[in-house]
């Protein structure tokens, strides 16, 4: 397990969500953090990345495979109610020590909004 730095943030056209300087832990592929009361998992695979995002009231899984869609779940947990969440990849880069995703998202077959995401990290 290592402590790790990481900066960068999630945009689209409406909203943008700022990570800078944000201390993480990153072991065996995954990068933990919280961001605003979030917590945050990001799971690194050979060609697939998978993001977690859980507080008290949600908990949204996102996959990310390039030139796929691929339906995920939103739950939002004081109603049980399951959100079927579909993201579309077009871009997915990852490297030693950032990643970035360019994706569209679908919530019950609409479309949401595009986004990008990206992270970098280095050792504390």
């Amino acid at each position: 397990m290592s402590k790790i730095m990481i900066n960068g943030g999630v945009f689209s056209k409406n909203d943008e969500e700022l990570i800078d300087n944000v201390k993480a832990v990153y072991k065996d592929n995954v990068i933990a953090y919280n961001l605003n009361g979030i917590t945050i998992k990001i799971t690194t695979f050979p060609d697939k990345l998978l993001i977690t995002r859980e507080n008290d009231d949600m908990k949204l899984n996102l996959e990310f495979e390039e030139n796929k869609r691929l339906v995920s779940k939103y739950l939002i947990k004081d109603l049980g109610l399951n959100v079927k969440v579909e993201t579309k990849t077009k871009k997915l880069i990852m490297n030693d020590n950032n990643l970035k995703v360019e994706y569209d998202l679908f919530m019950n077959e609409e479309f949401s909004d595009s986004f990008t995401f990206n992270l970098e990290w280095s050792d504390l």
